[in-house]
């Protein structure tokens, strides 16, 4: 599998209300900010961060929204769900996905009953529940945040095993599902299931220790890579990060860390310079 797609994506982190003081709807929050200068419309799906693996009620595993408080008693799961009633009703076209965080606790390998043997049930299981709670929150997707513990803590066998009843599951489904990967590194990764399923892969070429060549050495399709952006901290500007790609890597997806740090101004704006930029470059060509 591989995408030759256009798309400038991006991912926001619920945990913080930034500037300090507001909430998400003060008028000078982050959050009114990417509404009221349209930078969703610049967005082609928007990742929020981050979920965590969870036990249901029936002893297998779900996925929710990462625990967090914010101001007049407001949870994570509540920004989850004004952040995506107003993406949609900014950019009716944006995709929206969760990605699963890469902390202690939101681990792949509690799935399974005998962490040694992963079994499929168990994923099918955890794939089922994933599905519902997309579906309960108007959700598009599933992408992993895939680096240190997680990547340390999960198995090659454990991964391959999710990926597959998660990439069978969402296929299964009337509508498109996202499944893609944010990696840092390439460890413990499974080469088949990503080429069959995975719909791009981020590398957080940001980092300093991802080296791209990594992934085709290892047998995954050159043609997933997307470039990973940083915009947090004026790490990168918008040109910057396209010249870079266009320069050295040539890959159509790009995704940018993030919206909404207390720079939120200027992530806000280079996501805009970007979208710009990558679709006048398409229009031209």
């Amino acid at each position: 599998m591989s995408t030759s797609t256009q798309m400038v994506n991006a991912w926001i982190f619920l945990n913080e209300d930034e500037p300090a003081g507001t909430s998400y709807n003060s008028p000078d929050s982050c959050y009114q900010t990417l509404i009221r200068n349209d930078v969703y419309q610049s967005v082609d799906i928007l990742f929020i961060c981050f979920g965590a693996v969870v036990p249901a009620a029936d002893g297998t595993y779900t996925m929710q929204m990462g625990d967090a408080s914010h101001p007049g008693g407001l949870t994570n799961q509540d920004y989850l769900q004004y952040v995506v009633r107003d993406a949609r009703k900014n950019n009716p076209d944006i995709q929206i996905a969760l990605t699963m965080g890469y902390g202690n606790g939101s681990g792949i390998s509690q799935i399974f009953p005998d962490p040694s043997n992963p079994d499929s049930k168990s994923a099918d299981a955890f794939a089922a529940n994933l599905v519902a709670f997309l579906k309960a929150n108007g959700l598009n997707g599933l992408d992993l945040d895939w680096e240190s513990p997680i990547s340390d803590d999960t198995t090659s066998a454990q991964f391959a095993t999710l990926i597959n009843a998660v990439g069978a599951a969402f296929r299964k489904q009337p509508q498109k599902y996202y499944l893609t990967l944010s990696p840092a590194v390439a460890t413990n990764l499974d080469a088949a299931s990503v080429n069959e399923y995975v719909d791009f892969i981020n590398l957080q070429l940001y980092s300093g220790f991802t080296f791209p060549a990594d992934f085709p050495g290892m047998g995954i399709h050159a043609g997933l890579l997307a470039y990973g952006a940083k915009f947090e901290s004026g790490y990168q500007t918008a040109e910057g990060a396209y010249t870079d790609n266009t320069h050295n890597y040539h890959y159509p997806v790009y995704t940018a860390w993030r919206l909404n740090s207390d720079n939120f101004a200027f992530e806000q704006a280079q996501q805009k310079a970007l979208h710009a930029l990558v679709f006048a470059a398409a229009t031209a060509a």
